[in-house]
């Protein structure tokens, strides 16, 4: 493993850092993988996203600290938004971002039962769909 100051190194086309400081990559067998950010915009009626609130920190909350520990999850946040340039009235926006290790991790929390129990529920607040973008992680402090 590299030390944190590690110059970074031209890699995939990319300017990339390795340390056990940074999360941007893991060593498995010799072969550097990304990590994959995950980041969506959730748009809740106003008058229903203190149940959202709610029901995020009873049920996925929970499954946000077990794929923690587990190391399936590098960083994860949910963040009301306050100010922006899309807001709606009436409607209230959340910044939804995880890291994981990779797409394994990502798809594992997605196929979990107690996430796809949650997840019609979530939706049915929904007025409208989610703007969700994933990629491999350029890079991460």
């Amino acid at each position: 493993m590299n030390s944190p100051n590690t110059p970074p190194k031209w890699i995939g086309g990319h300017w990339q850092t390795r340390s056990k400081w940074n999360n941007v990559f893991r060593e498995s067998r010799g072969v550097l993988n990304m990590t994959q950010t995950n980041s969506i915009i959730l748009r809740f009626r106003e008058e229903e996203a203190g149940d959202f609130e709610a029901l995020f920190k009873a049920e996925v909350l929970p499954l946000w600290h077990k794929f923690k520990a587990q190391g399936k999850i590098i960083a994860a946040s949910l963040t009301p938004v306050q100010d922006g340039n899309q807001l709606k009235k009436g409607l209230r926006d959340y910044i939804l971002h995880v890291e994981v290790p990779s797409m394994t991790e990502h798809s594992e929390f997605d196929s979990n039962q107690s996430f796809l129990k949650f997840l019609p529920k979530a939706q049915a607040m929904q007025p409208e769909e989610p703007l969700v973008w994933l990629g491999n992680t350029m890079f991460s402090v």
